[in-house]
């Protein structure tokens, strides 16, 4: 320790504020200054209000609120006639069944149609190598957090386990559809992909008849290929009349749709026709098992699954047909062919729906077709384990038929 010399000096700032301290509230002395001032007749101002006029402030009318809109017969669309409504929440109660006697449309076979099990191919090591390091970055590297939904016991409903983070299924999903057309389009090449476009967040909604029942479609797509050309034709409209459509007595096919009195009796394409990708290719949809929910509140099945997509694809080439040819069109000049991948970022639905027909009335006449493939898992786990990332059972039939959709034409 090192001994300085005591200087004695006064601390200046301690000083200072004892001054600014004492001297803060000193009284104004008077000098009766204004009083001698006024009887020489000299008028007096004070200097505040020189340097802040007072302000005269306009009154200004408070513009009418209006009253918040009540779901009732005082709302704006409200009207008389019911209007039964599947939005993106809903499934049909009896699954594909109904799906079919509600569009009027014939299951083919449940498998895809030849002409894109044709374009199947196998694929290069690389190519697999991509897309298993697609599902690591889109499941497991992935370093968004969001507090994930609640776990549940089915033995132990009442117990409540601690809240988890993680990515979410729909984030996955999301991220493993980008991932899996941007390698596409590596591939394809530009004779093919200079054809093709990406749309997100498309909203679809038709308005229809069926049976004096009016009927409406208000859906969603998480991302659509459009191209420049149409899909061309699968089968004959004609075709296929030795068919029959399913029985579904005592239910009806509307059964378990949402009735509603409130709605705009229109119908939304999210391409414009002057568009040169006015076309859809291939819709891609997710399936969020938090937001899709059963009217019975019991488990949400795989047939309702793939209604769900067939309802879809349907509503997707009908705004499509309404756009192309008047929206009084009943019977297309040339089907419309939409394809359709469902996905919860782990299983994966392909389905492809040829539109030959907006007069769903009755099973008579011209129907639609619809071909459907069995769920295909495009791994079996994808997580840590012990802090180490692992990915079991991949799948590539999966990227198989991604890439004969997308080649498609």
């Amino acid at each position: 320790m090192k001994l300085t010399q005591v200087l004695r000096k006064y601390h200046l700032g301690r000083l200072i504020r004892k001054v600014w301290y004492d001297k803060r509230d000193r009284k104004i002395m008077e000098n009766n200054l204004e009083s001698r001032l006024s009887k020489l007749n000299i008028k007096t101002i004070d200097p505040i209000d020189i340097i802040q006029p007072k302000k005269d402030f306009v009154r200004i009318e408070q513009e009418h609120i209006y009253k918040q809109l009540k779901f009732d017969n005082t709302h704006p669309d409200w009207k008389d006639r019911v209007c039964l409504s599947y939005k993106d929440h809903n499934v049909l109660q009896l699954g594909v069944p109904q799906a079919q006697l509600l569009l009027k449309t014939i299951l083919i076979q449940n498998e895809l149609p030849q002409q894109i099990k044709e374009k199947e191919m196998d694929l290069s090591d690389d190519i697999h190598r991509l897309v298993e390091r697609t599902i690591y970055t889109s499941n497991i590297f992935d370093a968004h957090q969001e507090l994930l939904p609640k776990r549940k016991d089915p033995n132990r409903p009442a117990w409540n386990f601690p809240r988890d983070y993680g990515v979410t299924d729909l984030r996955k999903t999301h991220n493993l559809f980008k991932k899996l057309l941007q390698i596409c389009e590596c591939v394809c090449g530009p004779e093919i992909v200079r054809t093709r476009s990406i749309f997100h967040n498309g909203i679809i909604k038709i308005s229809i008849e069926k049976e004096s029942n009016l009927l409406q479609f208000a859906l969603t797509f998480d991302l659509a290929i459009v191209s420049t050309e149409p899909l061309t034709k699968i089968e004959d409209q004609n075709a296929h009349t030795e068919l029959d459509f399913p029985n579904l007595y005592p239910f009806y096919p509307t059964v378990s749709l949402e009735k509603m009195n409130i709605y705009r009796n229109e119908d939304l394409y999210p391409i414009e026709a002057t568009s040169p990708w006015s076309n859809i290719h291939t819709i891609l949809i997710s399936h969020n098992a938090e937001e899709i929910k059963n009217v019975t509140e019991l488990p949400v099945i795989e047939d309702q699954i793939h209604a769900r997509s067939m309802i879809k694809s349907f509503t997707a080439a009908a705004a499509n047909a309404r756009q192309k040819y008047g929206p009084n069109v009943k019977h297309l000049p040339e089907p419309i062919i939409v394809q359709c991948i469902e996905s919860n970022g782990k299983n994966f639905h392909f389905s492809v729906f040829q539109l030959n027909t907006l007069d769903i009335n009755n099973v008579e006449g011209i129907r639609n077709f619809w071909w459907s493939n069995p769920t295909l898992q495009l791994y079996e786990k994808a997580c840590y384990e012990v802090g180490i990332p692992i990915l079991t059972g991949y799948n590539p039939e999966v990227v198989k038929k991604l890439f004969a959709f997308y080649k498609n034409i």
